[in-house]
This record gives C-alpha cells, structure tokens and sequence, in this order.
C-alpha cells in the first residue's frame, strides 16, 4: 500500500511533518513540488546536467562524426 505524507527538505534530510509507523528500510519517493519555497539556482540546475551525456566514442571521434555529417548548401547566399 502506498502513503503520501508532507515535509520538508534542508541540507539534504527530510523530515516529515507526521510521525510515521514504518519499520526497518523502506523504499520512498521523494518528489520536490513546484510550490516550494527552496528552489534550484540557476547554476545548480546547470551543474546536475554535466555528465549526462554518454558516448563508447572518444571526443576526436565524436567530433569528427560532428564534422563529416556536415552538409554545406549548392545555392548562393544572397544579402
């Protein structure tokens, strides 16, 4: 059975606005709401993106896929 309960989080705990009578580990999901009154800054936002990408390729490989799927245009350029 699933239970929603309310709290808070700071520096890194929660805490929970109700005692709750689970024993031992338990799994949880903890969902930060859009109403929060403690939002990511900008930077923290950018930095939890670094990493993501994942590639088998080296950089000079991936780069050089990057350069060769290039395609230039056959028309001129009119200004």
């Amino acid at each position: 059975m699933k239970h929603a309960f309310e709290g808070i989080y700071n520096n890194g705990k929660v805490i929970l606005n109700e005692k709750v009578s689970a024993k031992g580990k338990q799994k949880v999901l903890v969902v930060f709401l859009d109403d929060s009154k403690e939002k990511f800054d900008r930077k923290s936002r950018l930095l939890c993106t670094f990493g993501s990408w994942e590639d088998a390729r080296d950089s000079r490989q991936i780069i050089n896929d990057i350069y060769s799927s290039r395609t230039s245009k056959k028309e001129d350029i009119i200004l």
